[in-house]
Protein backbone atom coordinates (compact mmCIF):
# COMPACT_ATOMS: atom_id res chain seq x y z
CA UNK A 1 0.00 0.00 0.00
CA UNK A 2 1.37 3.35 -0.95
CA UNK A 3 1.86 6.27 1.42
CA UNK A 4 -0.87 8.16 -0.48
CA UNK A 5 -3.40 5.43 0.20
CA UNK A 6 -2.64 5.42 3.93
CA UNK A 7 -3.18 9.17 4.16
CA UNK A 8 -6.48 8.92 2.27
CA UNK A 9 -8.01 6.55 4.83
CA UNK A 10 -10.34 8.47 7.16
CA UNK A 11 -9.40 6.37 10.20
CA UNK A 12 -5.66 6.64 9.54
CA UNK A 13 -3.45 8.05 12.29
CA UNK A 14 -1.85 10.26 9.64
CA UNK A 15 -5.04 12.35 9.40
CA UNK A 16 -5.63 14.63 12.38
CA UNK A 17 -9.00 16.26 13.03
CA UNK A 18 -9.14 20.03 12.99
CA UNK A 19 -9.25 21.60 16.47
CA UNK A 20 -12.62 22.85 17.57
CA UNK A 21 -12.98 26.59 17.60
CA UNK A 22 -13.71 28.08 20.97
CA UNK A 23 -16.84 30.16 21.09
CA UNK A 24 -16.13 33.78 21.94
CA UNK A 25 -16.76 34.76 25.53
CA UNK A 26 -19.69 36.95 26.40
CA UNK A 27 -18.99 40.66 26.31
CA UNK A 28 -19.91 42.30 29.59
CA UNK A 29 -22.74 44.75 29.20
CA UNK A 30 -22.43 48.03 31.09
CA UNK A 31 -24.82 48.04 34.03
CA UNK A 32 -27.39 50.68 34.84
CA UNK A 33 -25.98 53.28 37.22
CA UNK A 34 -27.33 53.13 40.75
CA UNK A 35 -25.94 54.30 44.06
CA UNK A 36 -25.27 50.70 45.06
CA UNK A 37 -23.53 49.88 41.80
CA UNK A 38 -21.33 52.99 41.93
CA UNK A 39 -20.45 52.38 45.58
CA UNK A 40 -19.47 48.75 44.97
CA UNK A 41 -17.57 49.55 41.77
CA UNK A 42 -15.71 52.36 43.54
CA UNK A 43 -14.77 50.17 46.49
CA UNK A 44 -13.58 47.40 44.18
CA UNK A 45 -11.34 49.81 42.28
CA UNK A 46 -9.81 51.31 45.43
CA UNK A 47 -9.14 47.83 46.83
CA UNK A 48 -7.02 47.12 43.75
CA UNK A 49 -5.36 50.46 43.06
CA UNK A 50 -4.08 53.47 44.99
CA UNK A 51 -5.65 56.54 43.39
CA UNK A 52 -5.94 60.27 43.74
CA UNK A 53 -9.40 61.81 43.81
CA UNK A 54 -9.02 63.12 40.25
CA UNK A 55 -7.79 59.76 38.99
CA UNK A 56 -10.66 57.93 40.71
CA UNK A 57 -13.17 60.42 39.27
CA UNK A 58 -11.87 59.85 35.72
CA UNK A 59 -12.20 56.08 36.05
CA UNK A 60 -15.74 56.28 37.40
CA UNK A 61 -16.83 58.83 34.78
CA UNK A 62 -15.75 56.38 32.07
CA UNK A 63 -18.02 53.76 33.66
CA UNK A 64 -20.91 56.22 33.70
CA UNK A 65 -20.37 57.21 30.08
CA UNK A 66 -20.22 53.56 29.00
CA UNK A 67 -23.45 52.84 30.86
CA UNK A 68 -25.23 55.85 29.37
CA UNK A 69 -24.28 54.78 25.86
CA UNK A 70 -25.86 51.37 26.42
CA UNK A 71 -28.80 52.72 28.46
CA UNK A 72 -29.65 56.10 26.87
CA UNK A 73 -32.73 56.43 29.06
CA UNK A 74 -30.44 57.35 31.97
CA UNK A 75 -29.86 60.99 32.84
CA UNK A 76 -26.09 61.45 32.67
CA UNK A 77 -26.06 64.60 34.81
CA UNK A 78 -27.90 62.75 37.60
CA UNK A 79 -25.38 59.91 37.40
CA UNK A 80 -22.47 62.37 37.62
CA UNK A 81 -24.02 64.04 40.65
CA UNK A 82 -24.40 60.61 42.23
CA UNK A 83 -20.67 60.13 41.67
CA UNK A 84 -19.78 63.46 43.30
CA UNK A 85 -21.88 62.56 46.34
CA UNK A 86 -20.06 59.24 46.59
CA UNK A 87 -16.64 60.91 46.26
CA UNK A 88 -17.48 63.24 49.16
CA UNK A 89 -18.54 60.22 51.22
CA UNK A 90 -15.30 58.39 50.39
CA UNK A 91 -13.27 61.47 51.30
CA UNK A 92 -15.00 61.79 54.69
CA UNK A 93 -14.33 58.12 55.44
CA UNK A 94 -10.67 58.37 54.35
CA UNK A 95 -10.98 56.04 51.38
CA UNK A 96 -9.90 58.94 49.19
CA UNK A 97 -7.12 61.08 50.63
CA UNK A 98 -4.89 63.01 48.26
CA UNK A 99 -2.33 63.83 50.97
CA UNK A 100 -1.79 60.18 51.87
CA UNK A 101 -1.79 59.15 48.23
CA UNK A 102 0.81 61.81 47.37
CA UNK A 103 2.98 60.83 50.35
CA UNK A 104 3.16 57.20 49.28
CA UNK A 105 3.62 58.02 45.60
CA UNK A 106 6.30 60.68 46.10
CA UNK A 107 8.30 58.54 48.53
CA UNK A 108 8.19 55.67 46.05
CA UNK A 109 9.22 57.90 43.13
CA UNK A 110 12.14 59.36 45.10
CA UNK A 111 13.34 55.85 45.89
CA UNK A 112 13.19 55.07 42.17
CA UNK A 113 15.48 58.03 41.49
CA UNK A 114 13.09 60.59 40.04
CA UNK A 115 13.95 64.28 40.18
CA UNK A 116 11.73 66.88 41.83
CA UNK A 117 10.81 68.14 38.36
CA UNK A 118 9.78 64.69 37.15
CA UNK A 119 7.80 64.01 40.33
CA UNK A 120 5.91 67.29 40.02
CA UNK A 121 4.94 66.38 36.45
CA UNK A 122 3.79 62.89 37.51
CA UNK A 123 1.69 64.27 40.37
CA UNK A 124 0.11 66.91 38.14
CA UNK A 125 -0.91 64.15 35.71
CA UNK A 126 -2.59 62.34 38.61
CA UNK A 127 -4.55 65.47 39.50
CA UNK A 128 -2.57 66.35 42.63
CA UNK A 129 -2.26 70.09 43.19
CA UNK A 130 1.12 71.78 43.06
CA UNK A 131 0.75 72.89 46.68
CA UNK A 132 0.19 69.34 47.94
CA UNK A 133 3.09 68.03 45.87
CA UNK A 134 5.46 70.71 47.15
CA UNK A 135 4.49 70.16 50.81
CA UNK A 136 4.84 66.37 50.58
CA UNK A 137 8.08 66.59 48.59
CA UNK A 138 9.54 68.94 51.21
CA UNK A 139 8.49 66.49 53.94
CA UNK A 140 10.05 63.48 52.17
CA UNK A 141 13.21 65.39 51.26
CA UNK A 142 13.69 66.71 54.81
CA UNK A 143 15.16 63.30 55.71
CA UNK A 144 18.07 63.76 53.30
CA UNK A 145 19.83 66.77 54.88
CA UNK A 146 19.45 68.90 51.76
CA UNK A 147 20.79 66.23 49.39
CA UNK A 148 17.45 65.04 48.04
CA UNK A 149 18.06 65.62 44.32
CA UNK A 150 21.66 64.41 44.61
CA UNK A 151 20.52 61.16 46.19
CA UNK A 152 17.70 60.77 43.65
CA UNK A 153 20.24 61.36 40.87
CA UNK A 154 22.50 58.67 42.36
CA UNK A 155 19.59 56.23 42.39
CA UNK A 156 18.79 57.13 38.78
CA UNK A 157 22.43 56.61 37.78
CA UNK A 158 22.40 53.21 39.49
CA UNK A 159 19.27 52.15 37.60
CA UNK A 160 20.74 53.34 34.29
CA UNK A 161 24.23 51.97 34.97
CA UNK A 162 25.88 55.33 34.33
CA UNK A 163 28.33 57.52 36.25
CA UNK A 164 29.74 55.74 39.32
CA UNK A 165 27.86 52.57 38.33
CA UNK A 166 29.30 52.40 34.82
CA UNK A 167 32.41 50.51 33.77
CA UNK A 168 33.54 53.72 32.03
CA UNK A 169 32.43 56.64 34.24
CA UNK A 170 34.71 59.34 32.74
CA UNK A 171 35.98 59.99 29.24
CA UNK A 172 39.69 59.31 28.86
CA UNK A 173 40.33 62.53 26.93
CA UNK A 174 38.71 65.11 29.22
CA UNK A 175 38.10 63.38 32.55
CA UNK A 176 34.48 64.57 32.30
CA UNK A 177 31.28 62.48 32.20
CA UNK A 178 30.27 61.29 28.71
CA UNK A 179 27.72 63.49 26.95
CA UNK A 180 25.28 60.59 26.64
CA UNK A 181 25.24 60.19 30.42
CA UNK A 182 24.72 63.92 30.92
CA UNK A 183 21.89 63.89 28.39
CA UNK A 184 20.30 60.94 30.17
CA UNK A 185 20.34 62.83 33.47
CA UNK A 186 18.95 65.96 31.82
CA UNK A 187 16.03 64.02 30.34
CA UNK A 188 15.28 62.70 33.84
CA UNK A 189 14.93 66.30 35.06
CA UNK A 190 18.26 66.83 36.83
CA UNK A 191 20.10 70.11 36.29
CA UNK A 192 23.61 70.16 34.86
CA UNK A 193 25.44 70.75 38.16
CA UNK A 194 23.61 67.91 39.92
CA UNK A 195 24.18 65.55 36.99
CA UNK A 196 27.86 66.45 36.70
CA UNK A 197 28.44 66.06 40.45
CA UNK A 198 26.86 62.60 40.55
CA UNK A 199 28.46 61.34 37.35
CA UNK A 200 31.91 62.30 38.62
CA UNK A 201 31.50 60.48 41.96
CA UNK A 202 33.18 57.18 42.66
CA UNK A 203 30.94 54.29 43.63
CA UNK A 204 31.88 54.22 47.33
CA UNK A 205 31.01 57.91 47.74
CA UNK A 206 27.68 57.43 45.94
CA UNK A 207 26.73 54.41 48.06
CA UNK A 208 27.69 56.21 51.27
CA UNK A 209 25.31 59.07 50.41
CA UNK A 210 22.45 56.67 49.72
CA UNK A 211 23.04 54.82 53.01
CA UNK A 212 23.10 58.08 54.97
CA UNK A 213 19.83 59.32 53.43
CA UNK A 214 17.59 57.30 55.72
CA UNK A 215 15.32 56.37 52.81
Amino acid sequence: MTRKHVQDKPDSAAIKPLPLRKSPGKVKKAKIITETYLHNAGLYYLQRFAASTAQFRRVMIRKIEASCRIHPEQDKSSCLQMLEDMIEKFQRSGLLNDDLYALGAIRSLRLRGLSAQAISARMAAKGISGAITKNILDEVDSQTAGNADIIAAIRHACRRRIGPFSAYPLTAETGRPPQKALANMARAGFDYETAKQVLEMDRSEAMALIESSGL
